[in-house]
């Protein structure tokens, strides 16, 4: 591990640890400020005067979203955001530094949630005076009127500031305006999540140790024979995702420490999206005897699920368990509001994935050959796996699972 990673997993532990005194904080403004100091102190620190990139980017779509036109306002962040971002990746051509990779992450967040809170401005607009029921209460929930340093306080939140998860403008206020973070056991969440991280750091560690990535990326890996090369993939790609869950599961422990993200279970919580069954989520709360005699979870800040990532057959299976929030923002904002045939919908979608991610060629070549991987899956499922035997279909999907990672990997 070089000496960013250390800094890095210092700056996830560190912030892991914040959750249970910002908790005692009784004073919601008081908790909300001091959240965001903090995230302002972590950001600077991973990135120095850098940071001035991250204030930018918020102060600017702050404006966009209060100034504005709603009904136009996310089309603007977005255009905004992304182009923003492309210019940071590309900045060196020009002869202007580029910030660190942490501080590159964190932007990478920013830009999600900047971009989410004006689409969530725009979708309350578009709601706003309907006569179903329903959407009546979907308008109420979604209601948001943030200030301008509301929307600061959003972006520089410390949860989630330097990995994810993405979480609406909508979960963040439910943190500090509503009675459930004070009501769930966060011990208890916490534990149970923060154990398997020593489990995959080592496994990354000694993966790592037998298959460097050093030799990868240098010129020596030319002198094995090509069948190693292509074996070498197979083991550099599970290092990477050893790695990557350590990150997310440490995301997901800060926000549960902190509370954010915690909803009743009957509410039906969705990774990113949060309640989904605001009439139950309605009923807890006009009860306050029952709040802390119901069953919580944190489903709305699950970054991964990681068995069902690893060992779910199915390409399509194998993206809804990776970086769900993320998903979820991808789903909502590009998918669904692209007026497209479904493959259209698919490769747009990917294609913004793809420059959110980077400007490296892999991340093109993996997301925008996704949905061509997607559409022959699903035609192969229709033409061979439901009309063979059982015994033939868990063939299938081993075959399936092997390709997957293999095309995974070599992206």
């Amino acid at each position: 591990m070089i000496i960013d990673d250390w800094i890095y997993l210092s700056a996830l532990m560190l912030s892991t640890s914040f959750g249970f005194f910002v908790r005692k904080v009784e004073n919601a403004q008081n908790r909300q400020l001091i959240c965001t100091v903090i995230g302002f102190i972590l950001l600077f620190m991973v990135s120095g005067v850098y940071i001035l990139h991250p204030l930018l980017l918020t102060i600017v779509n702050a404006t966009i979203v209060l100034y504005t036109s709603k009904r136009f306002c996310h089309v603007i962040s977005f255009i905004f955001c992304f182009t923003y971002l492309m210019f940071l990746r590309t900045s060196e051509y020009f002869g202007i530094p580029s910030p660190p990779e942490i501080a590159c992450t964190a932007i990478m967040i920013m830009v999600l949630k900047m971009v989410g809170l004006a689409y969530e401005v725009n979708i309350h607009a578009l709601k706003a005076g309907s006569t179903d029921e329903n959407d009546k209460l979907k308008e109420i929930y979604s209601r948001i009127n943030p200030s301008f340093f509301d929307i600061i306080q959003y972006s520089f939140c410390y949860a989630g500031i330097l990995v994810g998860p993405y979480y609406k403008f909508r979960t963040y206020e439910d943190l500090f305006h509503k009675p459930f973070s004070s009501c769930v056991s966060h011990t208890t969440f916490l534990k149970k999540r923060i154990l398997v991280i020593p489990v995959y750091s080592c496994l990354y560690l000694l993966s790592d140790y037998l298959f460097p990535l050093s030799l990868a990326s240098s010129v020596e890996i030319w002198e094995f024979p090509f069948s190693y090369r292509v074996f070498y993939v197979w083991p550099w790609f599970f290092s990477f995702r050893m790695r990557i869950y350590v990150a997310f599961v440490f995301g997901e422990c800060i926000c549960i420490s902190l509370g954010l993200g915690a909803y009743p279970e009957k509410s039906s919580t969705q990774p990113g999206a949060g309640p989904t069954n605001l009439n139950a989520l309605k009923e807890i709360e006009n009860d306050p005897k029952s709040l802390k005699m119901i069953t919580y979870n944190f489903e709305t800040v699950r970054c991964m699920n990681e068995m069902a990532s690893e060992f779910k057959p199915t390409i399509r299976e194998g993206i809804r368990y990776w970086n769900m929030t993320v998903q979820y923002w991808l789903a909502i904002y590009i998918y669904r509001k692209t007026a497209a045939s479904k493959p259209i919908k698919m490769i747009v979608t990917m294609f913004v994935s793809a420059i959110w991610h980077g400007v490296y060629p892999g991340y093109y070549l993996s997301l925008l050959g996704t949905p061509l991987l997607l559409i022959s899956e699903i035609e192969v499922e229709k033409a061979f796996r439901k009309h063979v035997s059982e015994t033939q279909q868990k063939i299938y999907d081993y075959v399936c699972s092997i390709v997957y990672l293999d095309c995974e990997g070599f992206d």
